[in-house]
């Protein structure tokens, strides 16, 4: 089916896949696209509906390491002032074997990717402490042992998802949210073609060209072919308060980052709070179930409980536990503070933390573009350049680690810990949310 720029093209979800596909879509000229969520834009349920998100190079992918430096040319670029912040990035290890190595991958890549000049390997509290002097009280420190880069840094993450949809919509795009932006299904005729999406109105919207960018959503939705394939998955964090002497003191600080503990960032002026999330092979919420009508097998599988339907939920005991270990290792002055706007993200996994991003393997019209993996966000400013390559039928967006199945399970080291527990087992029951 040959793409024109009127031709009509629906996404489905705004988040970060969704909402840079969109802008560049509308960038290239394209003028008949239409975005659903089932929340106005930013979707709050997209992990990049956040208060600061990592943009980092480091990955022992060669890959990600040239994605992530043209991702970082693109935070530098005027339109992103005020919402990229490049402090650097801090990133240790307590001295797991498995992190050590991610860690010296990642300083290679980024050597051979000529970026040497911006990246140190550090190692004890003198090292430590000459790029982040507000370290110097943390417990352990002497054990630590890593990367400094000081090209790197965060992104206020819903600013930057509204200012990339605003444009979007300035360009011409449509967007639509409720009912008739909450997708359902697919409709199909009888011979099992793509005929439109259902949506929670009852309406069949149509289009020429479909786009599923719906983050830890999509196993979801497309049960038959994804919830074997992608694995929905959340994360915790959680906030302490600072007083304005605080947030002067921590202000600038780089991302502090401990694969066995967690990370953090400087503090943020306008809400006076620091975000924190603990270390974790994250939760799964096993409540999706689908039937094969041929074989008759059932696929039990995780779909996202998301804090917008479950407000009260927070995140479990232990969680907060892990967020309080972080606080009193590495800023142990905060310990004992309440956690405050403590909830989960959720993210969906592929089995080799590579992005999903490929045709439908039974309906040519629909691109699939999911499986973030956790790391997806710091590629906002492009990502939807190469989905737009993909929708065209280019190589550069059709790339062989983004295809559909055929993945090897590979560990991600930088989820410390192998038991992924069922987040209903962990919550508190009498909270009025949990709806156990």
């Amino acid at each position: 089916m040959s793409l024109s720029k009127d031709s009509s093209i629906l996404i489905i979800g705004a988040g970060t896949f969704g909402t840079s596909t969109a802008f560049h879509l509308a960038k290239r000229g394209y003028t008949n696209i239409v975005c659903i969520d089932r929340h106005p834009w930013p979707s709050q349920d997209s992990a990049g509906y956040d208060l600061n998100k990592i943009i980092r190079t480091e990955y022992e992918e060669e890959l990600y390491t040239e994605l992530a430096l043209e991702a970082l040319n693109a935070w530098r670029q005027p339109m992103w002032n005020g919402i990229f912040y490049e402090t650097g990035r801090i990133t240790t290890t307590s001295g797991d074997p498995d992190a050590v190595q991610n860690l010296k991958e990642s300083y290679e890549n980024l050597c051979k990717a000529g970026a040497a000049k911006s990246i140190e390997l550090i190692e004890g509290k003198e090292q430590i402490v000459k790029h982040c002097p507000q370290l110097a009280g943390a417990v352990g420190l002497e054990e630590w042992k890593g990367l400094w880069n000081r090209e790197a840094g965060w992104a206020h993450a819903r600013k930057a998802l509204e200012k990339l949809a605003a444009e979007s919509e300035r360009m011409g795009v449509r967007f639509i949210s409720g009912r008739r932006g909450t997708m359902t299904g697919l409709e199909l005729d009888t011979n099992n073609m793509l005929l439109g999406v259902k949506v929670a109105s009852g309406e069949i919207l149509r289009a020429e060209r479909y786009i599923l960018s719906t983050g830890a959503a999509s196993p979801g939705l497309l049960p038959d072919i994804l919830s074997t394939q992608l694995w929905s998955k959340c994360w915790t964090l959680a906030h302490v308060a600072l007083s304005e002497e605080e947030i002067a003191q921590w202000k600038g600080i780089p991302v502090i980052d401990n694969m066995e503990l967690g990370f953090t960032f400087e503090p943020d002026p306008e809400t006076k709070l620091m975000k924190i999330c603990n270390a974790f092979p994250g939760y799964q919420c096993r409540q999706g179930e689908y039937t094969d009508l041929k074989t008759g097998k059932k696929t039990i599988f995780s779909i996202p409980r998301y804090a917008s339907d479950y407000p009260e939920d927070g995140i479990p005991t232990e969680a907060a536990d892990g967020i309080r270990r972080f606080i009193a290792a590495v800023m142990p002055q905060f310990s004992g503070r309440p956690l405050v706007e403590a909830r989960v993200c959720w993210c969906t996994d592929s089995p080799d933390s590579h992005y999903l991003i490929d045709k439908h393997p039974r309906h040519e019209n629909l691109l699939l573009a999911t499986g973030d993996s956790g790391h997806a966000f710091k590629m906002l400013p492009i990502i939807g350049d190469y989905i737009a390559d993909a929708l065209e039928g280019s190589e550069r967006g059709l790339k062989k680690q983004w295809s559909y199945g055929g993945r090897k399970e590979i560990r991600n080291v930088t989820r410390p810990g192998t038991e992924i527990k069922d987040i209903r087992d962990v919550l508190d029951p009498s909270r009025k949310g949990a709806k156990l």
